[in-house]
């Protein structure tokens, strides 16, 4: 074990496990605190060894060395774990929104570029605003959406430059064009 392990945290864990584990060792909680880390290792290392052979009890919910790691090493759930029915709602809700923008977007796109008499001025401001709205679902809306529902990042800091970019860029593009529209009316 290496230094990461504050001396405070270890002598903590070791009392906590005696009190919990008391048949594992025959040391008591005070005099751990008497023990340097080396030894105090070493009294890990027995009480893991003494319990190998040991049957737990049905009100033993972690066997000893879960227990030890657990103490040493905490992992900490987010306190902004959702429950799964609020992910499944946020999930149709993030799904209907997604579709309707992509395919509205895609629509839009396709008409003024495909009809030549859909190409006045008025609908080449409605398509920046198509094209902007299509990079911001489909570049940033689903990737934050994994973000909330999980509350970790998984696509790596570079993805996380580019994501925000492009939410900034799409917005200031929508942004800038409704101020175009209103001065060209």
């Amino acid at each position: 074990m290496s230094e990461s392990v504050e001396l405070e945290r270890l002598i903590n864990c070791t009392q906590a496990t005696i009190q919990r584990f008391p048949w594992s060792t025959d040391y008591n909680t005070t005099v751990i605190s008497e023990l340097n880390r080396t030894e105090i290792l070493d009294v890990l290392g027995e009480m893991i060894t003494r319990s190998r052979g040991y049957v737990p009890k049905s009100d033993d919910l972690l066997t000893l060395r879960e227990f030890i790691t657990e103490c040493l090493f905490p992992t900490t759930k987010s306190p902004y774990e959702l429950p799964w029915q609020l992910k499944t709602a946020w999930g149709v809700v993030f799904g209907a929104m997604l579709l309707v923008a992509i395919t509205g977007n895609s629509i839009v796109l396709w008409i003024v570029l495909a009809h030549r008499r859909m190409r006045t001025v008025t609908n080449y401001f409605l398509l920046n605003l198509s094209v902007a709205d299509l990079l911001m679902s489909s570049l940033n809306c689903s990737f934050n959406f994994i973000f909330m529902l999980n509350s970790d990042w998984p696509f790596g800091s570079v993805y996380c430059t580019i994501n925000n970019f492009m939410a900034n860029m799409s917005v200031a593009s929508s942004v800038f064009t409704l101020v175009a529209i209103s001065f060209d009316r």
